[in-house]
């Protein structure tokens, strides 16, 4: 008879386990209803290139940076119950750049601080996302555009500033350390 009184007992503990865990989901799903975005300032007047621009320095040649490129401007466009895998997709993205080689035309610090600036506020965004904390993410959104046409028009003055000639002699621009493939302080 005992033993059938623990059965019970046991039983009544997973059956009443199991009904919180779903009332947890469902509080989950209201509150994830509850984020709201606006659309971002910076997000109306996005930088572009100029066709003649992207020809030059062949930036439809460089995938990484056009998917990079695409996931940004189709942020703006983005349901609010999606953000928080679209943030995660687009940080992979950034990340799958950073690690990959450059152009020769971009491949300086310059241009990669500003990505990396660029990935900070995609971690800032998604970390508003997912504490559901609307007004934070509306601020983390206008900044990560701003970051991106900071971003966008550092790529053109760096390269402008490679077609520039350094000397009159005709020398070419000096070896610049690349801190990707070697750290300024490593002992290779």
């Amino acid at each position: 008879m005992s033993r059938l009184k623990y059965i019970i007992l046991i039983a009544a503990l997973f059956i009443s386990c199991k009904n919180k865990t779903e009332v947890k989901q469902n509080d989950i799903e209201k509150v994830n209803d509850a984020l709201s975005i606006a659309t971002p300032n910076n997000a109306v007047k996005l930088t572009q290139f100029t066709p003649q621009f992207m020809e030059e320095n062949k930036i439809n040649e460089w995938k990484n940076f056009k998917q990079f490129k695409e996931a940004i401007e189709d942020l703006s466009k983005l349901n609010p119950k999606g953000i928080i895998i679209f943030l995660s997709e687009l940080y992979k993205i950034t990340k799958q750049m950073l690690q990959a080689p450059f152009p020769e035309t971009f491949n300086g610090l310059p241009v990669y601080s500003r990505i990396k600036v660029v990935q900070t506020q995609i971690i800032k965004c998604h970390f508003h996302a997912s504490n559901n904390q609307s007004e934070k993410l509306n601020v983390a959104l206008d900044e990560l555009y701003l970051e991106y046409n900071i971003l966008l028009r550092r790529m053109i003055s760096f390269a402008e500033e490679r077609q520039i000639s350094l000397d009159s002699v005709g020398f070419d621009l000096p070896a610049i350390q690349d801190s990707k493939t070697n750290p300024a302080f490593s002992k290779n």
